[in-house]
Protein backbone atom coordinates (compact mmCIF):
# COMPACT_ATOMS: atom_id res chain seq x y z
CA UNK A 1 0.00 0.00 0.00
CA UNK A 2 1.44 3.43 -0.91
CA UNK A 3 2.18 5.90 1.86
CA UNK A 4 -0.29 8.74 1.30
CA UNK A 5 0.09 12.09 3.06
CA UNK A 6 -2.55 14.82 2.72
CA UNK A 7 -1.17 18.22 3.71
CA UNK A 8 -2.97 21.15 5.37
CA UNK A 9 -6.73 21.32 5.21
CA UNK A 10 -6.93 18.29 2.92
CA UNK A 11 -6.24 16.11 5.95
CA UNK A 12 -9.51 17.39 7.45
CA UNK A 13 -11.68 16.33 4.51
CA UNK A 14 -10.24 12.93 3.65
CA UNK A 15 -13.01 10.38 3.60
CA UNK A 16 -13.24 8.02 6.58
CA UNK A 17 -12.56 5.32 4.05
CA UNK A 18 -8.94 6.49 4.08
CA UNK A 19 -8.57 4.78 7.45
CA UNK A 20 -9.80 1.51 5.97
CA UNK A 21 -8.83 1.74 2.29
CA UNK A 22 -10.26 -0.71 -0.23
CA UNK A 23 -8.14 -3.33 -1.90
CA UNK A 24 -6.52 -1.65 -4.90
CA UNK A 25 -4.66 -2.90 -7.91
CA UNK A 26 -1.43 -1.07 -8.77
CA UNK A 27 -0.13 0.90 -10.57
CA UNK A 28 -3.02 3.33 -10.24
CA UNK A 29 -3.43 6.91 -11.51
CA UNK A 30 -2.87 9.53 -8.82
CA UNK A 31 -6.24 11.18 -9.61
CA UNK A 32 -8.11 7.93 -9.12
CA UNK A 33 -6.31 7.21 -5.87
CA UNK A 34 -6.82 10.70 -4.41
CA UNK A 35 -10.48 10.96 -5.41
CA UNK A 36 -11.29 7.47 -4.12
CA UNK A 37 -10.22 8.81 -0.74
CA UNK A 38 -12.76 11.61 -1.01
CA UNK A 39 -10.68 14.54 -2.32
CA UNK A 40 -11.97 16.09 -5.58
CA UNK A 41 -9.26 17.16 -8.01
CA UNK A 42 -10.50 20.75 -7.66
CA UNK A 43 -9.06 20.82 -4.13
CA UNK A 44 -5.54 19.75 -5.09
CA UNK A 45 -2.80 22.21 -6.00
CA UNK A 46 0.18 19.92 -6.15
CA UNK A 47 1.10 16.23 -6.13
CA UNK A 48 4.49 14.73 -5.35
CA UNK A 49 5.39 11.09 -5.86
CA UNK A 50 8.55 9.95 -4.10
CA UNK A 51 9.63 13.57 -3.65
CA UNK A 52 9.10 14.59 -7.27
CA UNK A 53 6.39 16.86 -8.63
CA UNK A 54 3.88 14.85 -10.64
CA UNK A 55 0.46 15.27 -12.19
CA UNK A 56 -2.90 13.59 -11.75
CA UNK A 57 -2.28 11.09 -14.53
CA UNK A 58 1.01 9.86 -13.08
CA UNK A 59 0.96 6.19 -11.99
CA UNK A 60 1.33 5.38 -8.31
CA UNK A 61 2.84 2.02 -7.39
CA UNK A 62 2.34 -0.07 -4.28
CA UNK A 63 5.59 1.02 -2.63
CA UNK A 64 5.42 4.73 -3.54
CA UNK A 65 5.04 7.76 -1.28
CA UNK A 66 2.30 10.14 -2.45
CA UNK A 67 1.99 13.68 -1.05
CA UNK A 68 -1.04 15.84 -1.84
CA UNK A 69 -1.12 19.61 -1.22
CA UNK A 70 -4.10 22.02 -1.04
CA UNK A 71 -4.48 25.34 -2.79
CA UNK A 72 -3.46 28.52 -1.03
CA UNK A 73 -5.64 31.60 -1.65
CA UNK A 74 -6.37 32.87 -4.17
CA UNK A 75 -7.31 29.57 -5.79
CA UNK A 76 -7.06 29.04 -9.55
CA UNK A 77 -10.00 30.41 -11.51
CA UNK A 78 -10.83 31.51 -15.06
CA UNK A 79 -10.33 35.16 -14.09
CA UNK A 80 -6.89 34.93 -12.46
CA UNK A 81 -5.17 32.50 -14.82
CA UNK A 82 -2.84 35.24 -16.09
CA UNK A 83 -1.89 36.40 -12.59
CA UNK A 84 -3.49 39.85 -12.81
CA UNK A 85 -6.05 41.33 -10.42
CA UNK A 86 -9.46 40.69 -12.00
CA UNK A 87 -12.21 43.20 -12.60
CA UNK A 88 -15.23 42.35 -10.40
CA UNK A 89 -17.34 41.88 -13.53
CA UNK A 90 -15.13 39.00 -14.67
CA UNK A 91 -15.75 36.94 -11.53
CA UNK A 92 -18.45 34.31 -12.01
CA UNK A 93 -19.71 31.29 -10.09
CA UNK A 94 -22.33 28.61 -10.44
CA UNK A 95 -23.82 27.21 -7.23
CA UNK A 96 -25.61 23.88 -7.15
CA UNK A 97 -28.77 23.36 -5.13
CA UNK A 98 -27.05 22.39 -1.89
CA UNK A 99 -25.23 25.74 -1.68
CA UNK A 100 -27.89 27.96 -3.26
CA UNK A 101 -27.99 30.05 -0.08
CA UNK A 102 -24.32 30.91 -0.45
CA UNK A 103 -24.98 31.67 -4.11
CA UNK A 104 -27.54 34.32 -3.19
CA UNK A 105 -25.14 35.83 -0.67
CA UNK A 106 -22.50 36.07 -3.40
CA UNK A 107 -25.04 38.01 -5.44
CA UNK A 108 -25.64 40.18 -2.37
CA UNK A 109 -21.98 41.25 -2.40
CA UNK A 110 -22.00 41.84 -6.14
CA UNK A 111 -20.71 38.69 -7.82
CA UNK A 112 -22.25 37.04 -10.88
CA UNK A 113 -23.62 33.75 -9.54
CA UNK A 114 -25.79 31.34 -11.50
CA UNK A 115 -28.36 29.35 -9.48
CA UNK A 116 -30.75 27.09 -11.38
CA UNK A 117 -32.49 24.22 -9.62
CA UNK A 118 -33.50 22.76 -12.99
CA UNK A 119 -29.93 21.84 -13.93
CA UNK A 120 -28.52 18.40 -13.21
CA UNK A 121 -24.83 17.85 -12.42
CA UNK A 122 -23.81 17.39 -16.04
CA UNK A 123 -25.61 20.55 -17.11
CA UNK A 124 -23.99 22.51 -14.28
CA UNK A 125 -20.55 21.43 -15.50
CA UNK A 126 -21.32 22.30 -19.12
CA UNK A 127 -22.65 25.73 -18.17
CA UNK A 128 -19.63 26.38 -15.94
CA UNK A 129 -17.20 25.64 -18.76
CA UNK A 130 -19.17 27.53 -21.39
CA UNK A 131 -19.48 30.66 -19.24
CA UNK A 132 -16.11 30.48 -17.41
CA UNK A 133 -17.70 29.93 -14.00
CA UNK A 134 -16.32 28.28 -10.87
CA UNK A 135 -18.48 25.42 -9.60
CA UNK A 136 -19.42 25.73 -5.92
CA UNK A 137 -20.77 22.66 -4.15
CA UNK A 138 -20.71 20.40 -1.11
CA UNK A 139 -21.18 17.43 -3.44
CA UNK A 140 -17.80 15.76 -3.86
CA UNK A 141 -19.02 13.56 -6.71
CA UNK A 142 -19.99 16.64 -8.73
CA UNK A 143 -16.54 18.17 -8.28
CA UNK A 144 -14.82 14.88 -9.15
CA UNK A 145 -16.19 14.99 -12.69
CA UNK A 146 -13.36 15.33 -15.18
CA UNK A 147 -15.20 18.09 -17.03
CA UNK A 148 -14.96 20.40 -13.98
CA UNK A 149 -12.04 22.72 -14.67
CA UNK A 150 -12.53 25.06 -11.69
CA UNK A 151 -14.44 24.30 -8.52
CA UNK A 152 -14.51 24.63 -4.76
CA UNK A 153 -15.73 22.13 -2.17
CA UNK A 154 -17.49 24.10 0.55
CA UNK A 155 -17.08 22.58 4.01
CA UNK A 156 -19.51 24.62 6.09
CA UNK A 157 -23.25 23.97 6.19
CA UNK A 158 -24.35 27.52 7.05
CA UNK A 159 -24.64 29.82 3.98
CA UNK A 160 -22.88 32.73 5.72
CA UNK A 161 -19.96 30.48 6.64
CA UNK A 162 -19.91 29.20 3.07
CA UNK A 163 -19.77 32.79 1.83
CA UNK A 164 -16.81 33.39 4.10
CA UNK A 165 -15.06 30.34 2.62
CA UNK A 166 -15.53 31.57 -0.95
CA UNK A 167 -14.42 35.12 -0.15
CA UNK A 168 -11.27 33.80 1.52
CA UNK A 169 -10.44 31.13 -1.06
CA UNK A 170 -10.72 33.54 -4.00
CA UNK A 171 -9.55 36.77 -2.37
CA UNK A 172 -12.82 38.59 -3.00
CA UNK A 173 -13.08 40.98 -0.04
CA UNK A 174 -11.80 44.12 -1.78
CA UNK A 175 -13.58 43.27 -5.02
CA UNK A 176 -17.02 42.99 -3.43
CA UNK A 177 -19.72 45.54 -4.25
CA UNK A 178 -22.62 44.94 -1.84
CA UNK A 179 -26.13 45.67 -3.11
CA UNK A 180 -25.10 46.01 -6.73
CA UNK A 181 -26.77 42.85 -8.06
CA UNK A 182 -30.30 41.43 -7.96
CA UNK A 183 -30.71 38.59 -5.46
CA UNK A 184 -33.60 37.14 -7.44
CA UNK A 185 -32.28 36.91 -10.99
CA UNK A 186 -28.59 37.90 -10.83
CA UNK A 187 -29.11 41.05 -12.91
CA UNK A 188 -27.25 44.32 -12.40
CA UNK A 189 -28.85 47.09 -10.33
CA UNK A 190 -28.87 50.54 -11.93
CA UNK A 191 -30.07 53.87 -10.50
CA UNK A 192 -33.61 54.86 -11.40
CA UNK A 193 -35.43 58.15 -10.82
CA UNK A 194 -38.01 58.02 -8.05
CA UNK A 195 -40.64 59.63 -10.26
CA UNK A 196 -40.41 56.72 -12.70
CA UNK A 197 -41.24 54.12 -10.05
CA UNK A 198 -43.66 56.04 -7.81
CA UNK A 199 -46.61 53.91 -8.87
CA UNK A 200 -44.76 50.79 -7.70
CA UNK A 201 -43.92 52.06 -4.21
CA UNK A 202 -45.85 51.68 -0.98
CA UNK A 203 -46.93 54.96 0.66
CA UNK A 204 -44.34 54.85 3.47
CA UNK A 205 -41.58 53.98 1.01
CA UNK A 206 -42.53 56.99 -1.10
CA UNK A 207 -42.41 59.17 2.00
CA UNK A 208 -39.11 58.10 3.53
CA UNK A 209 -36.85 57.08 0.62
CA UNK A 210 -35.59 58.94 -2.41
CA UNK A 211 -32.80 56.77 -3.89
CA UNK A 212 -33.79 53.66 -5.83
CA UNK A 213 -32.20 51.05 -8.06
CA UNK A 214 -33.85 48.81 -10.62
CA UNK A 215 -32.68 45.42 -11.86
CA UNK A 216 -31.72 45.65 -15.51
CA UNK A 217 -33.05 42.14 -16.06
CA UNK A 218 -36.23 41.51 -14.06
CA UNK A 219 -37.13 45.13 -13.26
CA UNK A 220 -37.45 44.70 -9.48
CA UNK A 221 -36.98 47.88 -7.44
CA UNK A 222 -34.52 48.11 -4.54
CA UNK A 223 -33.75 50.75 -1.93
CA UNK A 224 -31.61 50.98 1.19
CA UNK A 225 -34.17 50.39 3.89
CA UNK A 226 -33.76 49.46 7.54
CA UNK A 227 -32.59 45.98 6.53
CA UNK A 228 -29.31 47.29 5.12
CA UNK A 229 -27.53 48.14 8.38
CA UNK A 230 -27.78 44.63 9.95
CA UNK A 231 -26.69 43.06 6.66
CA UNK A 232 -23.61 45.30 6.52
CA UNK A 233 -22.85 44.40 10.13
CA UNK A 234 -23.05 40.73 9.19
CA UNK A 235 -20.75 41.30 6.22
CA UNK A 236 -18.12 43.28 8.12
CA UNK A 237 -16.19 40.28 9.55
CA UNK A 238 -16.25 38.68 6.11
CA UNK A 239 -15.36 41.64 3.90
CA UNK A 240 -13.67 43.91 6.43
CA UNK A 241 -14.63 47.38 7.58
CA UNK A 242 -13.60 48.90 4.24
CA UNK A 243 -16.40 47.18 2.32
CA UNK A 244 -18.92 47.13 5.16
CA UNK A 245 -18.86 50.91 5.28
CA UNK A 246 -19.34 51.33 1.54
Amino acid sequence: MPEILFHGKLAEIVSKRAKQPPVWAFPRAAKDLVETLGIPHTEVARIRINGRDSDFLAPVNFEDRLEVYPHTPPRPSPWNADGRVPHPGEIAFIADNNVAGAGKLLRLIGFDTSIDSRLDDREICIKANRENRVVLSRDRNLLKRRIVAYGCLLRAEDPWRQLEEVVLEYGLARLARPFSRCLHCNGILVPVEKEKVLDRLLPLTRLYYDAFNACNSCGRIFWRGSHVKPILQRLEPILGSYQASE
